[in-house]
């Protein structure tokens, strides 16, 4: 009892160093990780307290709040300080907000290597404990390196910097790998763990649906359409995860069917979702345009359209358009699920073309059945691959509104046709769509290549 005691105090104070640069010192806690880790039991406590602080520290809102104010469907004009310098594209070596966000992700990679390195005293569950840890530090790096790199595709070759790849529970000194390097770390984490883990799906942990549901949005980022829909179309075949009749349930208390991973709100034990509603929310006295989150008119006129049930997500206030996505106190946050999964195999089915375009015509129709409650928008079923991709790009957006989705779309879109969608005018591949590193990664070693500054303009 003492020892899971001291685990879970430890887990509780190196979930409060998320202010400080990791790299400038050891997490605190290291000697106190080695006396409490002893057996299974504490190793299992040490990775289930990991995912509370992903719940808590990176998507709790934080991560996808950076995504979005960088995408091109906010409006920004009044943000300043930190929202400012990232709405505005021109990250530089200040910032807590961005800085702790870098921070967060490799405390996490840093505890998921933590757990490998101690796997030998895993016994029963050392399967699901190994592949916990793996699909941890693949996500990680994964989300680590689609806001500190420019996308796949921007060399021929990839080999332009990304992040550094951490496989140990160290502080070492290491420069960023390629991004190349980056996603076939990704790959074989992801698909590992997707060996390793649990078929069954419980929220709050990942299965290895999760795994094949990270897989598929990676291949995805990378355009490669053929990996995409297979595994989407795994991940779909499994009939594990249905479509829900409302959007909503994703984001409320209910058994949403469609929550592939997310976290589970069990009151006053864990309540994520803290900075969706810090930073999203709009009911009562919670909008403040200055700091939240609030979308262009031409995206609000894109959003409201007749007859589309997803016209609720959004409200007016003082001239500004914020949405009411997350107005509750309390709610289960899905971080994939089944609708997005559904979009990846519609369009990946559209690029394809033969057989899986009807695929694609399908699942695309789904969605627009749910959202107009009823098949009068729905598409031919001698609709184009054109028509397919065009909508299927639409219909991402309005549903993953206020998920951190448009920003890596634009990244996405712009390797695929070297021609920038981004609506503010962003130039194809401009520096200002990379966040820049934290001072602490040079300090800590001169070699280490920042991203250029300067913004898309």
């Amino acid at each position: 009892m003492r020892t899971i005691k001291l685990l879970l105090m430890l887990v509780a104070a190196i979930s409060f160093t998320g202010c400080k640069k990791f790299l400038e010192k050891p997490p605190q806690g290291k000697l106190q990780e080695d006396e409490a880790l002893v057996d299974e039991a504490s190793l299992q406590a040490f990775l289930n307290g990991t995912f509370n602080t992903q719940a808590t520290e990176i998507y709790n809102g934080r991560l996808w709040f950076i995504n979005d104010l960088m995408s091109d469907e906010v409006n920004g004009v009044l943000y300043t300080e930190d929202n400012g310098e990232i709405y505005n594209r021109r990250t530089s070596i200040f910032g807590a907000f961005k800085n702790d966000t870098y921070t967060r992700i490799y405390q996490n990679i840093y505890r998921a290597n933590k757990v490998l390195e101690k796997l030998s005293l895993a016994s029963g569950n050392k399967n699901k404990i190994e592949g916990e840890a793996k699909f941890i530090r693949g996500l990680m790096h994964f989300e680590a390196v689609r806001m500190w790199a420019q996308p796949w595709g921007f060399s021929a070759d990839n080999s332009h910097l990304g992040v550094p790849v951490r496989t140990a529970p160290n502080i070492d000194v290491i420069d960023r790998s390629t991004v190349k390097q980056v996603y076939d770390f990704v790959v074989a984490d992801l698909q590992a763990a997707e060996q390793l883990l649990p078929d069954a799906p419980v929220l709050g942990y990942p299965s290895k649906w999760s795994a094949k549901a990270v897989l598929a949005k990676v291949y995805f980022q990378q355009n490669n359409f053929a990996k995409a829909f297979d595994y989407a179309n795994q991940v779909i075949s499994s009939n594990k995860f249905a479509m829900d009749n409302m959007q909503t349930k994703r984001f409320s208390l209910s058994d949403s069917k469609e929550i592939i991973y997310g976290f589970k709100n069990t009151q006053s034990v864990l309540e994520p979702g803290s900075e969706l509603r810090d930073r999203y929310r709009s009911d009562g006295t919670n909008f403040s345009p200055n700091n939240d989150f609030k979308v262009t008119d031409q995206f609000f006129n894109l959003a409201t359209q007749p007859g589309d049930q997803r016209a609720a997500w959004y409200t007016t206030i003082n001239g500004y358009h914020p949405i009411t996505k997350y107005n509750a106190n309390q709610f289960n946050v899905s971080i994939i699920h089944l609708t997005e999964i559904k979009l990846i195999r519609a369009e990946s089915g559209a690029e394809l073309g033969s057989a899986n375009l009807a695929i694609a015509i399908g699942d695309i129709n789904d969605i627009l059945s749910r959202a107009y409650a009823g098949t009068s928008m729905n598409l031919p079923a001698n609709a184009s691959a054109a028509d397919v991709i065009r909508v299927t790009r639409i219909q991402r957006e309005l549903e993953l509104i206020g998920e951190g989705n448009r920003l890596q779309e634009i990244k996405r879109i712009t390797a695929r046709t070297n021609a920038s969608p981004d609506r503010r005018g962003a130039s194809a591949f401009c520096p200002g769509l990379v966040l820049q590193f934290p001072q602490g990664e040079h300090s800590g070693n001169t070699n280490f290549i920042m991203n250029i500054e300067g913004g898309c303009n």
